[in-house]
């Protein structure tokens, strides 16, 4: 009995060792997979998102945004700025931070922050997945998720992490498409712009991409994409100028830029320490390690791109969610050209997520969400609580505290002789004030004192300054504890002891 045409193909496929196309039911989740397990991370230490002082400070911007219809463009908040120019480029975040807060408490902002992050990383895998197989879309969004958990805080940056992803994603698809950027991006860097000021760097992502079209290109249009690029990149900055600051918030940029060696003062502008184990390094290494081993290589203008990037995290670990989010992008094609695959592993079938079953993910991730945020009081950790209730008590208004502890004076109403808007004080301003609280200069403390009519001081107990207050006759230490140590002038009003 002779075979039918069919049976002859299928016989050959066998004997040839053609399998069958199997059915991928991974990667229509993963990305869920991906975003839902950072998620957990974050719900896991919500308290730890609230660590940073600036959000203080940033919640209290934003009810005063919405109290007065407007946004603020001097500062009112310290005793030794007051009146200054000064313009708060996060005001959309601050906004945004104050509802969530007004809405849940302190859990909210933290949420807030953890949406914003799992969010980005959801994207992230979308876009990894289009141009690489299922395993090194993990890696990378995993390690982008282990790089960036220790900066995942209530503060604006969070905010922009989708946008970051969209962005980059958009460019890219344009080197790979031959094209300049589609126009519906503009929308984005608006967006992010009045989110944070990082959207120069957004706009400063152009540059690369432009590069290696114009690398690219026949020479014939090099001219043209020149122009298309250009055109898009000069678009960008005028939709990052749509603000209520207008061309303000690109110079708020360039004033915190010119701050100079005063930034290395600032905890998260500080260069990465290579004396402890830094998720980033382990990630670097990593990498390289692969490179070295399998031969994968970058075009030329891709490894400049990664190493400027790779620098600029080395010398200030803030860019370190940049590099998580950004480098990704870089690496995707070569490395999908490198594993000799293109469109799905193996010529899999992608199984489609059902309806019902993400429904589900989500209703049980809100459902844990509600449990986590009511379990324990979410307050943040490590604020001068007892402190500040102790100078007000002493009815003392012109205070020398510590740089991290500005942002919770503000909340408290208080006026602080600093905190964390740098841009605002400036590097003058700033340096002495480190020269003077780490004694430095003990001279100038002392003339810093008498200058500014401090009457009362709110310092770490570990800070310099307070061993020298303990000894001088006209401050006396009336509280301490682990957290903060007050001292105040003798001949203050508010002192007992100087009516004796």
């Amino acid at each position: 009995m002779p075979l039918s045409n069919d049976s002859l193909q299928v016989k050959a496929e066998s004997g040839s060792g053609m399998a069958h196309p199997r059915s991928d039911y991974l990667r229509a989740w993963l990305p869920l997979i991906l975003a839902t397990t950072a998620y957990l991370i974050f719900l896991a230490k919500i308290s730890e998102l609230l660590r940073d002082a600036d959000t203080y400070w940033h919640i209290v911007v934003g009810q005063w945004i919405i109290d007065h219809r407007t946004v603020p463009y001097i500062d009112l908040f310290s005793f030794t700025k007051h009146g200054a120019p000064w313009i708060s480029s996060a005001w959309l975040s601050e906004v945004l931070y104050f509802l969530a807060f007004k809405l849940a408490g302190w859990p909210g902002p933290a949420l807030l922050a953890a949406l914003a992050a799992s969010s980005a990383f959801f994207l992230l895998a979308q876009f990894l997945l289009k141009r690489l197989p299922n395993v090194p879309v993990m890696i990378l969004v995993s390690a982008g998720i282990a790089m960036t958990v220790h900066h995942v805080l209530a503060r604006p940056h969070v905010l922009i992490f989708p946008l970051m992803v969209l962005w980059a994603d958009g460019l890219l698809r344009a080197i790979e498409e031959r094209r300049a950027p589609s126009m519906v991006y503009l929308p984005v860097i608006t967006l992010w712009s009045n989110l944070h000021g990082s959207f120069t760097l957004g706009a400063a992502l152009i540059a690369p991409f432009a590069l290696e079209a114009l690398w690219n290109a026949d020479k014939s249009s090099r001219l043209t994409v020149a122009l298309h690029w250009l055109r898009f990149g000069v678009l960008a900055l005028v939709a990052g100028c749509v603000t209520p600051y207008g061309v303000e918030s690109i110079l708020v940029t360039l004033r915190i830029l010119n701050l100079g060696s005063v930034l290395s003062v600032i905890g998260e502008w500080r260069p990465i320490d290579f004396s402890s184990l830094h998720p980033f390094t382990v990630c670097l290494l990593a990498g390289a390690a692969y490179a070295l081993y399998s031969g994968f290589k970058l075009p030329l203008l891709r490894v400049a791109a990664l190493l400027a990037l790779v620098y600029e995290t080395l010398v200030h670990q803030r860019y370190v969610d940049v590099f998580a989010l950004v480098a990704p992008f870089f690496i995707a094609g070569p490395l999908a050209e490198h594993l000799s695959r293109s469109g799905l592993p193996d010529g899999r079938t992608v199984i489609a997520a059902k309806t019902k079953g993400i429904v589900a993910a989500i209703a049980a991730l809100i459902i844990v969400t509600g449990v986590v945020a009511a379990a324990k009081d979410h307050t943040p950790p490590l604020v001068p609580r007892g402190a500040v209730e102790k100078l007000r008590e002493l009815k003392a208004n012109r205070v020398l505290n510590d740089y991290h502890f500005g942002g919770y004076l503000i909340f408290q109403g208080v006026p602080t002789f600093i905190d964390s808007r740098a841009e605002l004080y400036g590097p003058a301003f700033l340096s002495r004030y480190m020269r003077t609280i780490y004694l430095e200069d003990v001279p100038d403390l002392i003339k810093l004192l008498d200058e500014y009519k401090i009457d009362s001081t709110l310092l770490f107990p570990s800070t310099q300054a307070v061993g020298l207050l303990d000894q001088l006759p006209e401050w006396e230490r009336i509280y301490a504890d682990n957290v903060a140590v007050v001292h105040i002038r003798r001949t203050h009003p508010g002192n007992a002891n100087s009516l004796k």
